[in-house]
């Protein structure tokens, strides 16, 4: 049979400051064993030892049932230790208990009168306090909280004493014919008025309800009528949702058939000093209210909901009123033609903060389902789940954690009951991220079907029985605190690694386990670049704090040999372990060995002789911030993958969310040590305050990878030894570009196209080579004068004897955003590079007309190029400048291709003067913006070049596959010499090239990069991945990659954001 929707919405008003609770458990470091004592209860180990968790866990283990670990108790949350080593959180997304004294009591909402004549709520998360009779005057209906804390809503007028039903208080005709009701919740207290019959409406004309307190100071209303009560300082305290009124005729479903909007204004008045005062202002339609269809009686809800640690309600398509106050949650389409909705849940998780999952169960009181047949609905990990959501503000719904065909409420066969979905990846989740807030979605699969229909209890039910809950078992993951070794040394890598006088050596760690349990602790140890590990040792039993060590055996190692090993603590719960990170040490017996890098090959951040590729996601999450941003670093010669952020290993900084870490990157070897660095742009870095000022890292490679030996450098405009000063949203570090100059002295370009000199983004460049370090911008060693929106530095390009800066929102003339590149030589005059060529579609010798939004220069590439017939060492350069925005006219057709695009080459001279080739265009459509990106190589820099040898790629991310695919992209590669142009190769997601479907935009173009090996094509934008095209396959026309980059395969993470938006 089918079940009535309750249809009586009510109003509730809750302390503006919850009971926050939070189980913190400090880091206690690792006591080496030799110094650990027995304590009182004759435990030996470490101080997590003998925590409330870990005498809790002994307890358990003794007793063989779970016990309770008083001390993360909390409101919403009950912790029990159990036989098996885990713990079970209890959770509940709404009050379960309170603390009363040293205790903590079940939530009793039963309103009684005192002894005092005062009526109470047992045991309320508020004190819940309501009025008795009152004769006429302005008095307190209800009190919740105390001090600063104190919220009351007030009535003027008589009060009759009120009849007490459970928590429940409903003073009897307090206007003529109109009943108010004030009922107890866990989240404070709601109050309605009951018009019981026609002759009474005139009593409802005009309502007013006080709302008094030290934090009720004033009142914001959105432009749906729902209302935001805030303190002095503009703190949320408590929300009132748009105001509503219905009679009592119900549809099919139970819910109100008829209802309305009410008018209301909230505004200050006058208030006894100390306290602040809203009146709260009802105005009800009488037209509505005396139609003739009215059915009574009328409920008319002023509702005003509490702000609260956890949080749960329901959002419904079309809906512009907050549910929060609600006593049911829902999922699916209410009806074959009614709203789909959706629920939000907000979950207390502070005790789950760093923990293994190893299950969890969220549990819903199923009180109405269409069917006893089940229908699948989800949950999901959702953004931050605010108090007042509604449809249209409702929040990300980021990940799929679970479905279910879980189902109850509906007849005798499927009666009302709790039904149960999976949590663990969700709880997981917010676990490994660290949230002490978990925010949660519910909906249906099928959000069409109506028999998915489905209503919960909330966290508002009745009863205590009925609030969604979570069971959830998890573990502390052991922890390794110290590394060491005997000869002494401390845990390093890279040029840091410690020389061992000794073939055998003893490894030492310190470990740890929150949970106080006993453990068993692996060492490894691997040569340096191998593959697979030496040997291993054990020792099991080990108490939490204490120090064990392996001794590598005689005949492991050899003199002068590199090795690194690693070490984990596992404590009997499957998937607990895990490895750290590797330390090295070269070890000896003779003489002193020298450790170094074989130089000669491009990006070889390991020194090994073959190249390897750093990968940039500077959209990924780290550690729980979004778009902190991180690169992933593999290696041509073995299966390491490293994964670098900037709170990793020798990294000055701390990965935040927006920094955008790995916005540009360049290889470069920036310390002539052999091996290749890394520069590394995060534009959108916090600097001395400044938001978006930029920072630049350089990451060192080592023998052991990148970032692994040498702590990087940082640089940025608040640093001594950088000219000028950070300021918000200069983005320095937007464009990076590294090289060595002829006489291989390292230098780096870094653009930072969002400073303002006199006039908003007008952009510089900063160029950094030994001693010489300057910035420049337009008017100040570039030609022009500093304007806005030129954003000089948005590009910047580098090679043996030139650098580029772009300028693409450069105004020629009246055309803004027409764009120019200027090219620099390494020569100093007056201690600035001297320009080499200024480029812009309106100077002599350039070829097309300077137009708005052309975007010349975009991007850039330029490469070192000797003609041929010049004598070796000629310091001439190839650069080649996009300019997507290109409007073009096809030939053959006469018909305008607005944004097609097109590519310019310039022959820049030692002598500082330029030449151009004929400009690139192919296949020109609108929308192409063909020379979005553009790379140039010269894969013989010491030859005669020709169209063997030198090659330009270019993107073309807003070609169309065939006539259904918009903005897939390609990619097309010419000889950089041509003339006259020819026939390209095209690198698209076709058969005999890419792999994968075309995608409607993925943009493909938009990330490329190569060396004087390969040519690299990242797709961001669809199918996450990098691949990899040698130059002498892509000029015999093969345009199949030999090389493929994808997450989640070959070592690398998965996570992904925008993996290969950059790549070097």
């Amino acid at each position: 049979m089918a079940r009535r929707v309750t249809a009586t919405v009510r109003s509730c008003l809750a302390a503006g400051v919850a009971v926050l609770t939070a189980a913190a458990l400090a880091g206690v470091p690792g006591e080496p064993a030799e110094f650990l004592a027995a304590g009182p209860d004759g435990v030996t180990g470490g101080v997590e030892s003998r925590t409330d968790e870990a005498v809790s866990l002994r307890a358990a283990r003794d007793s063989g049932k779970p016990v309770q670990v008083k001390s993360l108790t909390s409101e919403t949350t009950e912790v029990f230790a159990l036989p098996d080593g885990q713990f079970r959180a209890e959770l509940s997304v709404g009050a379960s208990r309170i603390r009363r004294g040293d205790q903590w009591v079940p939530v009793d909402l039963t309103l009684r009168k005192g002894a005092d004549g005062r009526i109470a709520a047992v045991a309320h998360p508020f004190d819940l306090v309501v009025s008795g009779a009152q004769p006429n005057g302005t008095t307190e209906l209800a009190v919740l909280g105390h001090g600063a804390d104190r919220l009351a809503v007030g009535w003027a007028g008589r009060l009759p004493e009120p009849k007490l039903d459970g928590g429940r208080a409903t003073y009897v005709d307090t206007l003529p014919g109109v009943d108010l009701i004030v009922e107890a919740t866990r989240a404070g207290m709601e109050a309605f008025f009951v018009v019981k019959d026609r002759s009474a409406v005139k009593q409802v004309a005009r309502l007013t309800l006080p709302i008094t307190g030290p934090n009720a100071a004033r009142a914001v209303r959105d432009a749906g009528g729902n209302t935001a009560i805030q303190d002095t300082t503009g703190r949320v305290v408590a929300r009132t949702p748009a105001l509503r009124m219905w009679d009592a005729r119900v549809d099919a479903l139970g819910n109100p058939a008829t209802e309305t909007a009410v008018a209301s204004t909230i505004a200050p008045a006058a208030a006894a000093r100390g306290t602040g005062r809203l009146d709260l202002t009802l105005t009800p339609d009488m037209r509505w209210l005396t139609d003739s269809e009215r059915q009574y009686p009328i409920v008319i809800d002023p509702t005003i909901n509490p702000l609260y640690t956890t949080f749960d309600t329901f959002i419904q398509a079309g809906d512009t009123v907050n549910r929060g106050g609600t006593d049911d949650l829902r999922l699916g389409r209410l009806g074959p033609t009614g709203p789909v909705t959706r629920s939000l849940l907000r979950w207390d998780t502070a005790a789950l903060v760093g923990k293994q999952i190893t299950s969890a169960t969220v549990s819903f009181w199923n009180w109405w389902s269409p069917q006893c047949e089940g229908r699948s609905w989800e949950l999901w990990t959702v953004g931050a789940v605010a108090d007042d959501m509604i449809w249209d503000t409702q929040p990300a719904w980021n990940n799929q954690e679970a479905t279910t065909l879980a189902t109850a409420g509906y007849d005798a066969s499927c009666n009302d009951a709790w039904i149960g979905i999976s949590g663990t990846k969700f709880f997981q989740r917010a676990a490994n991220a660290g949230d002490t807030r978990a925010d949660m979605g519910l909906r249906a699969t099928d959000e069409a079907d109506s028999k998915a229909f489905k209503q919960f209890r909330s966290r508002n039910a009745a009863t205590s029985t009925e609030v969604p809950k979570a069971s959830v078992t998890y573990n502390s993951y052991p922890t390794v605190t110290a590394r060491s070794t005997v000869p002494a040394s401390t845990c390093a890598t890279g040029s840091g690694r410690p020389l061992v006088n000794t073939l055998t050596p003893q490894l030492k760690a310190t470990v740890a386990d929150g949970d106080g349990t006993a453990m068993t602790v692996t060492f490894e140890w691997w040569a340096m670049n191998a593959e697979k590990a030496i040997g291993s040792a054990s020792s099991s039993n080990v108490a939490p704090g204490a120090t064990v060590a392996a001794t590598v055996p005689a005949g492991a190692f050899v003199d002068g040999g590199i090795y690194r090993w690693r070490v984990k603590a596992a404590d009997g719960v499957s998937g607990s372990d895990s490895w750290s990170s590797f330390c090295e040490m070269q070890v000896y017996t003779t003489a002193t060995p020298v450790t170094g890098c074989t130089a000669g090959t491009d990006s070889d951040f390991n020194g090994d002789g073959v190249a390897d590729i750093a990968i940039a996601d500077p959209e990924a999450t780290v550690n729980g911030q979004i778009r902190a941003g991180r690169i992933n670093v593999t290696y041509g010669g073995s299966t390491t993958v490293h994964t670098l952020h900037e709170s990793g290993a020798n990294m000055p900084g701390a990965a935040e969310a927006g920094d955008r870490f790995g916005t540009s990157i360049s290889a470069y070897d920036a310390n002539n040590d052999g091996c290749t660095d890394l520069a590394v742009g995060v534009p959108n870095q916090a600097v001395s305050g400044q938001a978006q000022a930029g920072v630049v890292y350089v990451l060192f490679g080592s023998p052991a990878g990148l970032a692994q030996g040498p702590p990087a450098v940082w640089y940025h405009q608040d640093s001594a030894n950088v000219p000028d000063a950070a300021e918000a949203y200069d983005w320095f570090g937007y464009a990076v570009a590294g090289s060595r100059t002829a006489s291989g002295e390292p230098y780096l370009v870094i653009g930072a196209p969002g400073e303002g000199l006199g006039n908003p983004f007008t952009g510089v460049v900063h160029y950094l080579r030994g001693a010489v370090n300057v910035v420049m911008s337009q008017g100040s060693g570039i030609p022009g004068s500093a304007e806005t929106d030129d954003r000089t530095g948005y590009s910047v390009a580098a090679s043996t004897y030139h650098w580029a800066v772009g300028s693409p929102g450069e105004a020629i003339g009246t055309e803004a955003f027409a764009g120019a590149v200027n090219v620099f030589s390494h020569t100093l005059t007056n201690g600035l590079p001297t320009l080499a060529a200024g480029l812009e579609q309106n100077v002599a010798n350039v070829s097309n007309d300077a137009e708005a939004n052309d975007n010349f220069g975009k991007s850039i590439s330029i490469a070192p190029y000797r003609p041929v017939g010049a004598p070796a060492g000629q310091a001439d350069s190839l650069v080649v400048v996009g300019v997507p925005g290109e409007d073009l006219v096809v030939a053959a057709t006469n018909t305008p291709a607005p944004d097609a695009g097109l590519v310019h080459r310039f022959h820049v001279t030692a002598a500082n003067t330029f030449t151009e080739l004929p400009a690139i265009t192919y296949a020109s459509e609108d929308g192409d913006y063909l020379g979005e990106k553009v790379v140039v190589v010269n894969t013989a820099p010491g030859s005669e070049g020709t169209n063997a040898t030198m090659f330009v790629a270019i993107g073309v991310p807003g070609e169309d596959a065939g006539t259904s695919v918009a903005d897939s992209g390609r990619v097309r590669i010419f000889p950089a010499l041509a003339n006259p142009i020819g026939t390209p190769t095209t690198l698209h997601r076709e058969s005999g090239s890419m792999p994968g479907t075309a995608g409607v935009q993925e943009l493909v173009g938009t990330s490329l990069s190569a060396t004087s090996q390969r040519l690299y094509v990242g797709t961001p934008y669809g199918a996450d991945a990098v691949y990899g095209f040698t130059w002498s396959d892509l000029k015999a026309g093969n345009t199949v990659p030999s090389v493929t980059w994808q997450p989640g395969q070959g070592g690398l993470p998965t996570g992904h954001s925008a993996f290969g938006a950059a790549i070097s």
